[in-house]
């Protein structure tokens, strides 16, 4: 059992080697999340969610919003269900679902957030990207975080779908990147 510990908002974890970051909060996310202390939102969806981390936090940083993981990956969804009750979160829904497949039709997010799966490929977070665009709500938020050598790339794409974009924070092998509706 792991926990990490982000603006006050304390967060116990369980794992497996064969999920992303198995033994603690990888750097990336950790940035995205300290860019999102003090957002507002009522409703967040994370996108490719692993075994939780990003969304055990949205869901328990504002007990009040309702928050929804995806992720196509099946140990992904059972760790991220054990850790949704070890942190009794009844505001958090995990679904296993190919994007945004199993998801209802009128779905819209506030915030959606991703660590994006980008060693998958560009046509990968370019749909992402594309995709997230028709679930967000009048002014919801996507924000990613990615390894700063592939930025140009994947800012380029959330130019081009929400006509721009903007660079939240830096890290030493990350960016934060948001684009609005």
């Amino acid at each position: 059992m792991g926990e990490f510990d982000l603006a006050g908002t304390n967060i116990k974890f369980e794992s497996s080697a064969d999920l992303f970051s198995p033994k603690n909060l990888d750097r990336g996310s950790e940035l995205l999340l300290k860019c999102l202390v003090n957002s507002e939102y009522k409703t967040a969806l994370d996108w490719g969610c692993g075994w939780g981390a990003m969304a055990l936090w949205l869901a328990k940083y504002r007990p009040d919003a309702k928050v929804t993981a995806i992720d196509s990956d099946i140990a992904a969804i059972k760790a991220a269900n054990i850790n949704k009750e070890s942190n009794g979160l009844a505001n958090l829904n995990i679904i296993a679902s190919h994007g945004f497949s199993e998801l209802e039709a009128e779905a819209r997010f506030d915030l959606i957030v991703s660590n994006p799966p980008t060693h998958r490929g560009r046509d990968v977070v370019d749909g992402m990207i594309a995709q997230s665009r028709t679930r967000l709500n009048p002014n919801g938020r996507l924000v990613l975080v990615v390894e700063a050598r592939i930025k140009p790339w994947v800012a380029r794409q959330m130019k081009e779908v929400f006509g721009d974009y903007k660079i939240l924070q830096r890290g030493p092998k990350h960016v934060v990147l948001l684009a609005q509706n």
